[in-house]
């Protein structure tokens, strides 16, 4: 089987691969695949009801599903909209080939496989999986902001396509950051933190028939994040961030399969076991860049029970208008930071601001200048009164 969901999803390869796996070879069946979903009372438990067995596959999607929530902890006043494909890659470690039950360590689906010539009551993994060394899932993220609120949707929807009978994903994210409540009262080296809270929700459908098999299997994930964002811009187009977090992921399996495949022919199978992920703490380091006005790249590595690189390589972020600076806004609000004056929150240097005051306590007169300056004046006016009395008694003698 060819199909080009084993080129796009990774996930879907392992599923789809699942009616190619071999006895032969000693991988796994896809009977004894479907059976680890199903909680059967009195089945055998060599196959039936083996949460374990399936784990690695929630783990690695509940981590690439709440990773990429947010490109920067800075959510500017003005309005900003968003697109691009975030996808995170998240690698298949030994840890995902094999886990403990009953006290021994036995391989996962994505384990390893056994000796077909030697009879082995051990199930082993898939083919497929167990080849694969990186694990993502790709999907569609638009957002939009607007003063300091955030409110980002991702989705993907594949038609039915041979085994694959469902594909969907829908997300939706929230974020609100708080850099504009007490920036303007930081020093200048010190404005460009930033600090913003994220909540990310995902829901995610699959159903799979296998070849030879009547029915579907039917996985409902779900995956959910609470992240604190701490960015820091050591210059206007770089951001680094820093983020603590508490993340959750669950799978939920459904269905009813009946299988005319050689060996279990007539056999049915009913999934309905429920399997969570790696839920607790996670960690994560990004580098976001603004390139020109809108390209918005971002790069970063996350850890949550495992590590995953997170990517934004075709990510857009076009902000439309400009917000005030901190340093207008202090302006604005009447704040005198510690140790400065209101001329230095005006861009003027405590020095200027001295000689702007002694210029104009220069520029008034001295008391001796205007004593001097009154003289003048009185001797002025001496002056005149007698040139009037001369002129008058010249007029008598004419007279």
């Amino acid at each position: 089987m060819n199909s080009p969901i084993k080129i796009a999803l990774p996930l879907m390869i392992g599923l789809a691969a699942m009616a190619n796996a071999m006895d032969d070879k000693g991988y796994a069946s896809i009977y004894e695949s479907i059976a680890a979903f199903e909680n059967r009372p009195g089945g055998d438990a060599r196959i039936f009801n083996r949460p374990g067995y399936v784990k690695p596959i929630i783990t690695n999607l509940g981590n690439v599903l709440n990773s990429n929530w947010y490109v920067s902890a800075s959510i500017p006043q003005s309005m900003v909209f968003e697109a691009g494909l975030p996808f995170a890659l998240v690698s298949i470690g030994s840890d995902d080939k094999s886990f403990t039950e009953n006290g021994a360590s036995v391989p996962t689906i994505f384990g390893d496989h056994g000796d077909p010539q030697n009879y082995d009551p051990t199930v082993y993994g898939n083919e497929t999986l167990h080849n694969l060394s990186l694990f993502t899932y790709p999907y569609l993220q638009l957002a939009g902001s607007f003063y300091h609120a955030r409110l980002a949707l991702r989705g993907m929807w594949l038609p039915s396509v041979s085994e694959l009978q469902k594909f969907s994903l829908l997300g939706i994210g929230l974020q609100y950051s708080f850099g504009h409540l007490f920036q303007y009262m930081l020093p200048k080296p010190a404005q460009g933190l930033d600090v913003s809270l994220v909540l990310g929700y995902s829901s995610s459908g699959i159903s799979y028939q296998p070849e030879d098999y009547e029915g579907t299997l039917d996985l409902d994930i779900s995956a959910f994040t609470f992240d604190v964002v701490f960015g820091y811009k050591p210059i206007a187009p770089v951001e680094i961030l820093l983020t603590l977090g508490y993340q959750s992921a669950e799978m939920a399996s459904s269905g009813h399969l009946v299988s005319h495949a050689e060996g279990w022919n007539g056999q049915a199978l009913d999934p309905n076991i429920t399997v969570q992920g790696n839920n607790g703490f996670k960690f994560g380091l990004a580098v976001a860049f603004q390139i020109g006005t809108s390209f918005h790249p971002v790069l970063g590595f996350d850890y949550a029970g495992k590590s995953g690189i997170t990517t934004n390589v075709l990510y857009f972020r076009q902000q439309f208008g400009e917000d005030k600076t901190p340093d207008e806004i202090a302006k604005e609000k009447g704040y005198v930071r510690k140790g400065s004056s209101v001329e230095e929150d005006e861009e003027e240097s405590p020095k200027a601001t001295k000689k702007a005051k002694k210029g104009k306590k220069r520029a008034r007169p001295e008391p001796e200048e205007e004593e001097d300056g009154e003289e003048a004046a009185a001797e002025d006016g001496e002056e005149s009164a007698a040139a009037d009395k001369t002129a008058d008694d010249s007029e008598f003698d004419d007279f």
